[in-house]
């Protein structure tokens, strides 16, 4: 009878430390985003890479976009945050994305080429990271 020289044991724990170490970095990754997330004061919308609109949070206002290929969007400034009320776009993204008044958290319509991002006072002329 031959006998398996493998401990038993032995594999299940490098699988339960390779997994743990994988949620850690997870954990890190999810607390690093939370983190770098601050409320902001102003809306930045842009249109097909250009700034159409620098809105107030504190100020409630709707405002509509339209694309020259008949797209439409509708931004709403309501309590301090920002949510697209409605869109021309098939998949809704933009409208399902909810309000927020969180600076790491724009509201993208790919179809309209339009992009609403919270910023700080200040943050007006600065370049994201893709520019």
């Amino acid at each position: 009878m031959a006998e398996d020289s493998k401990v038993p044991g032995k594999s299940n724990r490098f699988w339960l430390i390779l997994i743990l170490l994988i949620l850690l970095a997870a954990a890190a990754g999810m607390a690093a985003v939370h983190f770098a997330r601050e409320t902001g004061g102003q809306v930045r919308v842009t249109q097909d890479g250009q700034v159409v609109d620098l809105l107030p949070l504190d100020q409630d206002c709707t405002k509509v976009y339209e694309t020259d290929s008949g797209g439409r969007n509708v931004l709403v400034i309501e309590k301090g945050q920002v949510r697209m009320e409605e869109a021309s776009c098939p998949d809704q993204v933009c409208v399902r994305h909810g309000p927020t008044d969180q600076t790491a958290d724009p509201i993208v319509c790919l179809p309209n080429h339009l992009v609403a991002e919270v910023i700080t006072p200040g943050d007006e002329a600065q370049l994201d990271g893709v520019s």
